[in-house]
């Protein structure tokens, strides 16, 4: 869904009577929600971020004002020129507040829909679906202004208070298996230990592989969309949105020394990539997370001594396939976002490995060359945190680029001396790349487009000359 062009429909939310039109009765058997409940109850309750200022809708996000410049300069654009990651940003908010204006929260900040009734429920999982559907579509951690409110948080709360045996009510045989699913799904994403995360989400692949309960949350998905007026997941799309979380999470655990005993995780990673690339093969997200648990497949089983030379050689040259074809998927979509975002990871696997042609090589510094006009044309029309995330990845394609020209040219020279200059460019990135949890320095509040001092790279404000 990444790439999708389609323009969503508007945004209807319900009454403040009726939160969400009746959905047909289906039940699934009661081992189900026993299922469902037994892997909630083995999840921690979700953080509670709040803001302290009051949980009214009124409360205007630091830098909303900065952030609704870029949404509508996005929204100006018409949905057959934008860039596919312009329109999954325009596309994702709608869903966000279309999500938000289901999920009513009392004076004080709590749940205001009721936790027991099929009304209620109802509206809870489709907002739940929403906003899945609205972090599959994005490339990136969705932005939006109703996100200080935590209107989900506090929803996954009250469901996990039950899981824990305090208070609330479990899901209705109606809405089972879809709602334990959906709950998982978002609180897998929220585990701060990614080897977890992507455990959880193989125990929910596992159970969308058993063909009579596919069939049940297929028909459940569609009651859903059909009483909301959004396009939301189909039931091989929810697979890739768990099988993307694997690939992900799974890559990042990759990288940390602990997780270098867990022989099973590089395999099962590589298997989801392989596996989203069957459901989703024309993607550029779908071949960049593919070619990134390749890359995690290889390095892990190089430190672990757990493959041979051969495999090791045919992994490396499937990501660099992987990747070149990420490439042509966004430079035949015009999508100058996911240009930016895979031509440092091409480039660093050329410059690591001797798996790039020279056909290859050519391409990553043509498409590299285009990286700062592309970068400009997206500043305006993304959210901070993703421009900051390109402007990211731009530093390290120009500290990169030499090394490729050296082997273009049949020299190796200036190899090390690049190299160096890569972790130089990459240490003081990080070191003031704004992330999505940043928070204006004034007021404290979290951010939505904030810009900081070009002198001391510290003091964050809200700033109105964009």
């Amino acid at each position: 869904m990444a790439s999708g062009r389609g323009t969503p429909a508007a945004p209807a939310g319900p009454p403040a009577q009726q939160q969400a039109e009746e959905v047909s009765r289906h039940r699934a058997g009661s081992n189900c929600r026993a299922a469902a409940a037994c892997c909630l109850r083995r999840l921690p309750p979700p953080p509670l971020d709040l803001p302290a200022a009051s949980h009214s809708t009124q409360t205007q996000a630091a830098g909303a004002e900065f952030f609704r410049r870029r949404l509508q300069r996005a929204a100006a654009i018409p949905p057959e020129q934008r860039d596919p990651a312009v329109h999954a940003f325009v596309t994702s908010v709608q869903l966000m507040n279309a999500a938000d204006a289901l999920l009513l929260l009392t004076a004080d900040g709590q749940p205001a829909l009721p936790a027991d009734t099929l009304e209620g429920q109802q509206a809870e999982v489709q907002a739940f679906l929403l906003t899945i559907t609205a972090m599959h579509t994005a490339p990136k951690a969705v932005e939006w202004e109703g996100q200080q409110h935590n209107r989900l948080g506090r929803y996954m709360q009250r469901r996990f208070s039950w899981a824990r045996g305090v208070g609330s009510a479990p899901y209705l045989p109606a809405l089972e298996p879809l709602a334990g699913l959906l709950l998982m799904y978002l609180r897998s994403g929220m585990l701060p230990d990614r080897s977890e995360t992507a455990q959880v989400a193989q125990a929910c692949v596992a159970r969308l592989a058993q063909q009579p309960l596919r069939g049940t949350i297929s028909r459940q998905l569609q009651q859903v969309q059909s009483s909301s007026g959004h396009t939301m997941l189909t039931v091989d799309q929810l697979e890739a949105a768990f099988h993307y979380m694997i690939t992900r999470s799974g890559s990042e655990a990759l990288g940390r020394a602990d997780t270098a005993a867990n022989t099973a995780l590089p395999r099962s990673v590589a298997m989801s990539g392989e596996r989203l690339l069957a459901l989703q093969p024309g993607t550029p997200k779908s071949l960049l997370a593919a070619a990134t648990s390749s890359l995690g497949f290889t390095a892990a089983s190089t430190a672990a001594s757990v493959a041979g030379v051969a495999e090791l050689t045919a992994a490396s040259q499937k990501c660099m396939c992987q990747l070149m074809n990420a490439l042509r998927c966004a430079q035949a979509q015009h999508s100058p976002y996911w240009i930016v975002i895979t031509a440092p990871i091409a480039l660093q696997v050329a410059m690591g490995a001797e798996v790039a042609s020279r056909a290859d090589l050519e391409a990553l510094v043509a498409a590299a060359a285009g990286v700062p006009a592309a970068l400009k044309q997206l500043t305006p029309v993304l959210p901070h945190s993703w421009v900051a995330d390109l402007k990211h990845r731009a530093s390290l394609v120009a500290a990169a680029l030499p090394a490729v020209r050296a082997q273009l040219h049949g020299s190796i020279a200036s190899f090390e001396h690049t190299q160096q200059a890569w972790r130089d460019v990459e240490t003081a990135s990080q070191q003031t790349l704004v992330s999505a949890s940043c928070t204006c320095s004034g007021c404290g509040k979290r951010a939505l487009g904030l810009q900081r001092c070009a002198r001391c790279k510290q003091a964050a404000c809200e700033w109105g000359g964009l």
